[in-house]
């Protein structure tokens, strides 16, 4: 079982300590500065299992005291549904491409790659693809604002990745400016997608890129170089097309 501090428990480091606090319950901690990677770790998620003998008998001294809760990863049920779609609109708008009617859809069609990651019984993060031609889409993917920076994110991709390669030997994920270096980190590789509308651009006009596909929406083509700099650079030389980074990851033989 996964265990993390509950949502009021804070903690801060100054010169001397790491300070704790449950802000629900008024509750008042210190401990020395050696065990500031014990609460980087608990902060993000850790099990009994991993820790050594001393940041054992911190994390029961800890569960003794009510500071900690557990993560749990699962499928997304039906009566979460709102909740999850309520985290999306919340973190990326209610104007995203993929709106409620278009994944209440799919979710009913494809409700395995959906997947919901609680702290207690509290819904805070929310991954969800669907199969596409010859590949799983990782379509939406955000943790609630109150829990970012807790590694939360790469807990739900890893278990999308899981559950999506028993059965796909390839995963795309299209990453807005703010995720690029976040899908890097996961090992994924980039291509860029360039959408426009018939007949303002052609193939002459990317003559310095090798070009993976050519879709009836734009180009797929290879890149050398994966950076919101970089995009930014390529949006000005093609202002009339929509330019995305696009990631895919592919299955590895021991992944089945």
């Amino acid at each position: 079982m996964i265990k993390t501090l509950k949502k009021q428990v804070k903690w801060r480091k100054d010169k001397n300590y790491l300070f704790i606090c449950d802000c629900k319950n008024l509750i008042d901690l210190k401990l020395s500065l050696e065990h500031e990677h014990f609460l980087e770790k608990l902060f993000q998620g850790i099990t009994f299992e991993e820790l050594n003998e001393i940041e054992k008998l911190i994390f029961l001294e800890f569960d003794k005291m009510n500071l900690l809760t557990n993560i749990e990863i699962k499928k997304l049920p039906l009566e979460d549904f709102y909740l999850a779609m309520n985290i999306l609109d919340n973190e990326i708008g209610k104007d995203r491409v993929r709106n409620f009617d278009f994944l209440k859809k799919k979710f009913l069609e494809f409700s395995n790659y959906f997947i919901g990651i609680y702290l207690g019984k509290e819904i805070v993060g929310i991954v969800c693809g669907f199969p596409r031609e010859d590949y799983l889409l990782m379509g939406e993917l955000a943790v609630d604002c109150r829990f970012q920076r807790r590694k939360f994110g790469r807990k739900l991709v890893k278990e999308f990745e899981k559950i999506g390669f028993k059965k796909f030997n390839k995963i795309n994920a299209g990453a807005s400016d703010t995720a690029i270096e976040f899908y890097k980190s996961l090992g994924y590789k980039p291509f860029l997608l360039v959408q426009f509308e018939k007949g303002i651009y052609n193939k002459k006009d990317f003559s310095n890129f090798e070009i993976l596909n050519i879709k009836e929406y734009g180009f797929e083509l290879k890149i050398k170089e994966c950076n919101i700099n970089e995009l930014n650079k390529l949006r000005k030389n093609y202002p009339k097309a929509n330019l995305q980074y696009i990631f895919v990851k592919k299955k590895l033989k021991d992944n089945s």
